[in-house]
């Protein structure tokens, strides 16, 4: 067939793929020379270290030793050195931890991938704060026009909810 069938043309329809495929394949060269074939590390490293250790903490670097897996990476590297940016004294406390680090680290993984630790004193990168809007009390004419707005609703549940919408709408201060 030529693609003709009665007297409709077929189509193809062409999808673009997700954002965050494109995103991930970008991002894998990067965590690829860093040392991370997966960015699980990365991601989990608060479940793999506990939130306290993680808050001042942060993996950079996870280096394999010459000839571990030179086969084209068919097979499992092992045997890595973690280098891990601290902030503070914590440094102490990851490095008396260390066999319990490398083991968790390791039982993510499956095997045994990282071999030690190694430390680097210095300031972590500035994690993004949550921005929140300060909401101001609302001038009487201002609350009078929300009121005449929601008289028309019946249900209160629904007149409750979005009176507090509209009062966290109109009260939002913006900010230049």
């Amino acid at each position: 067939m030529n693609g003709i069938t009665g007297n409709k043309v077929a189509t193809r329809r062409y999808s673009q793929p997700p954002i965050g495929a494109r995103v991930l394949a970008v991002a894998r060269s990067v965590f690829v020379k860093r040392g991370f074939q997966e960015a699980h590390v990365l991601a989990h490293w608060p479940e793999i270290v506990g939130g306290g250790l993680a808050e001042f903490s942060a993996p950079e670097k996870l280096v394999f030793p010459r000839g571990s897996g030179d086969d084209g990476g068919k097979a499992r590297r092992s045997g890595a050195t973690l280098t891990i940016r601290v902030d503070g004294p914590i440094a102490v406390e990851i490095r008396h931890l260390e066999p319990q680090i490398i083991e968790r680290i390791n039982s993510y993984y499956g095997y045994g991938a990282v071999a030690r630790l190694k430390l680097v004193q210095g300031p972590l990168p500035q994690k993004p704060r949550p921005r929140f809007r300060r909401i101001r009390a609302l001038r009487p004419e201002e609350r009078a026009l929300l009121a005449q707005g929601l008289e028309k609703i019946e249900e209160p549940s629904l007149r409750d909810a979005l009176e507090k919408l509209g009062e966290r709408v109109i009260g939002a201060e913006r900010r230049r």
